[in-house]
């Protein structure tokens, strides 16, 4: 069994509301993803820096929607923004940085993240990449991943805890199948992850390989 040093990821999840207390386990993570190359935690604290807090109208990382929709056989395009009552908000935004604010999870310790938003017709995709300089960028995600997956604390404990230890490019998916978590080739210094959510609450219209086919996609762009 592996015993991770979790304390620091904690704290950090801690500060942007998770409840849950992330305890080892064993986990093999899920199916490969090929990995995308180097996408370093200075690259997405720089993106998320330059975004600016207003938000930004295109992805700050270099995802191709379109691409990736192609990738996972999706009928129909894959566009930038949310869909429906939040078609107004910005298509990326961006939370993090070099911060010296005391209260922020990054304080002290660079990292950002960063949420590009897609839709479907009326299904709504998020792809958030957070990168932490210490710690699990995943651990750092975890209460938006619980808010997309629809888990309950023992769910989300398994979840996170799997992804955080799987290896650089092996995606791990939800048991309902909306959520698909990535990390991603930091180039050996912090740790960085890909979070993808369709839909919300464990619920998509989008089927099982398809959500894993698309967070793939969006994995390997990532370099």
């Amino acid at each position: 069994m592996h015993h991770l040093k979790w304390h620091r990821a904690a704290a950090a999840a801690g500060a942007v509301g998770l409840s849950v207390l992330l305890v080892a386990c064993d986990g093999s993570g899920g199916t490969d993803a090929k990995a995308g190359g180097a996408l370093s935690v200075d690259r997405v604290v720089e993106a998320a820096e330059k975004s600016g807090k207003d938000g930004a109208d295109t992805c700050p990382l270099p995802y191709d929607a379109g691409a990736a929709a192609k990738a996972a056989k999706l009928d129909g395009d894959l566009r930038p923004g949310a869909a429906g009552a939040e078609a107004d908000e910005p298509a990326a935004t961006a939370e993090g940085g070099r911060t010296t604010d005391a209260q922020s999870p990054w304080a002290g310790k660079p990292g950002a993240l960063i949420t590009c938003s897609y839709h479907l017709g009326g299904e709504d995709l998020k792809v958030r990449t957070g990168a932490a300089s210490e710690g699990s960028a995943v651990y750092l995600q975890a209460p938006v991943i619980q808010a997309a997956g629809g888990m309950d604390s023992s769910t989300l404990k398994a979840y996170t805890v799997k992804g955080a230890e799987a290896k650089p490019g092996e995606a791990v998916q939800s048991e309902d199948g909306n959520v698909v978590t990535v990390r991603l080739d930091s180039g050996g210094k912090g740790d960085v992850a890909l979070v993808l959510t369709a839909g919300d609450s464990g619920k998509t219209s989008l089927e099982r390989g398809q959500v894993l086919a698309l967070a793939r996609a969006f994995a390997s762009q990532a370099k």
